[in-house]
């Protein structure tokens, strides 16, 4: 064994945070919002259904991204590392279009906004920001086992959190 079991712990919850704290602030923050201006405009696609759906508002969006942001800036301070601020800031980026991806696949699919996709519904933020770190060969490739245990991590967070939001009136379904 590489590690003990102390200082794998240690290296799972760093790596988390370091890595999936600010996708995962991005992702959360616009259920805070009850936004007006659809992404989509209302558009519809080639389908005749919604691109995005009537859950996804400019507002929403924005709030990720200040909360997201802010995430980054404050997990660069705690590591004294400017680079990881900016690798962050990519990775919100990465999750709230990588949460749009997943709207979108929901709506070709014919499922309604709020309804369930599960996996999707609690990965998509994450997987796209892993993406984004692989591609900019953040460290990742070397760490597969961390990347693995962070995103069942987030799966049970995603699933716990959406329960929370729920009791506290701020989703009205508990997924």
């Amino acid at each position: 064994m590489l590690y003990s079991t102390d200082s794998a712990l240690v290296a799972l919850v760093e790596f988390v945070l370091m890595y999936y704290l600010s996708p995962m602030v991005a992702n959360s923050a616009p259920v805070l919002v009850r936004g007006r201006t659809l992404i989509d405009g209302g558009r519809l696609f080639l389908d005749g259904r919604p691109v995005f759906g009537s859950h996804k508002t400019w507002e929403g969006f924005l709030a990720g991204v200040v909360m997201g942001f802010t995430s980054s800036c404050t997990v660069g301070l705690v590591f004294e590392s400017l680079p990881l601020t900016f690798l962050n800031m990519g990775g919100v980026v990465a999750a709230l279009l990588g949460d749009l991806g997943g709207a979108f696949v929901k709506r070709r699919l014919g499922i309604e906004p709020g309804e369930p996709l599960p996996v999707v519904d609690q990965l998509d933020f994450a997987l796209a920001a892993t993406l984004l770190y692989l591609l900019l060969d953040a460290g990742f490739a070397s760490r597969l086992d961390l990347v693995v245990m962070s995103l069942l991590i987030i799966l049970v967070l995603h699933l716990l959190t959406n329960n929370v939001a729920f009791v506290l009136g701020l989703k009205n379904k508990r997924w």
